[in-house]
């Protein structure tokens, strides 16, 4: 007779996101739940600096599910969603070597507390299936991201 023992181990989130991550992957769910499953809000304190490096072919795809991102802060019944959208603009850099073409985001000022994280905001303001579509899109589109909080040395108009 086998005598099983259980054991009472305490994990880390870091070790539960990962457990579900790779439970998402193995039974085939993609895009929206597991971006959710890895990230957290994205929030900015003094400023916010965001890359995305696109695809060649995908840059109208980009700014496409970004206009949305757009509409649906701008649209959003609560205040500080518009304040969002009013504090975050996009440059384009011209076309790489490879053709890819990086995106910079510069949130200034950041709305306190707010969560600029794309699958979020998609979620919130279009609900599952329609958030679903444009963050496959979206990251379809990706070959690279970076997100980092900046903090402000110089304004030059003060």
């Amino acid at each position: 007779m086998c005598l099983l023992r259980f054991f009472s181990i305490r994990f880390s989130r870091s070790v539960w996101v990962g457990a579900l991550t790779a439970t998402i992957v193995l039974f085939g769910m993609e895009g929206l739940a597991v971006a959710q499953a890895q990230n957290t809000a994205l929030t900015f304190n003094n400023g916010g600096f965001i890359q995305n490096i696109i695809k060649a072919a995908s840059a109208a795809d980009f700014e496409m599910v970004m206009g949305r991102v757009k509409e649906g802060l701008q649209n959003s019944d609560d205040s500080a969603k518009r304040r969002q959208a009013n504090s975050w603009k996009i440059y384009k850099l011209p076309a790489q070597a490879d053709g890819s073409v990086i995106y910079l985001a510069i949130i200034d000022p950041p709305v306190p507390q707010a969560d600029y994280t794309v699958s979020n905001i998609l979620l919130e303001a279009y609900g599952q299936e329609e958030a679903q579509r444009l963050y496959d899109i979206y990251s379809a589109a990706a070959a690279g991201y970076s997100a980092s909080e900046i903090d402000p040395v110089s304004s030059f108009n003060r």
